[in-house]
């Protein structure tokens, strides 16, 4: 009699299972740490930009961009008519000098919408602020 024992023969196969498990948890764990490494790596200093004095003669027209909102030299305007607001103002105190106070915390497209409403202003001079030392950079 032949006996049909599995026990004789090699095993031939190989069990891929607690290899995939393991890859699995560690494409979980990349995919969970990943967005903390990326926001830790993508932090922007500022500048140590050199400050210069305002040369225009008259108060350069003030636009601040902060969480309460936009404000032109104290008045509260929507983004949409900066661009408008800005050239009346220019208009009624003869000056085409303006200064951009903008928070820290104020997102950066923000920053750029505002500068693109005042290049299309017609402003000759531009200047960024710092709101809490006052101090102001020409561009």
């Amino acid at each position: 009699m032949q006996s049909n024992s599995s026990s004789d023969e090699p095993i031939v196969s190989i069990n891929v299972t607690p290899l995939v498990d393991v890859g699995l948890v560690l494409v979980i764990i990349f995919m969970i740490t990943m967005p903390f490494l990326v926001e830790k790596s993508m932090k922007i200093k500022p500048s140590d930009a050199k400050v210069v004095q305002v040369s225009s003669a008259a108060d350069p027209i003030l636009v601040e961009l902060s969480e309460k909102g936009l404000l032109v030299d104290g008045r509260k305007v929507e983004m949409a008519d900066l661009a408008g607001a800005l050239k009346k103002t220019m208009a009624d105190r003869n000056v085409s000098a303006v200064s951009i106070s903008a928070g820290k915390n104020m997102p950066h497209g923000e920053v750029i919408n505002v500068l693109d409403a005042v290049t299309a202003a017609g402003t000759k001079e531009l200047n960024l602020m710092d709101p809490e030392e006052g101090k102001s950079v020409s561009l």
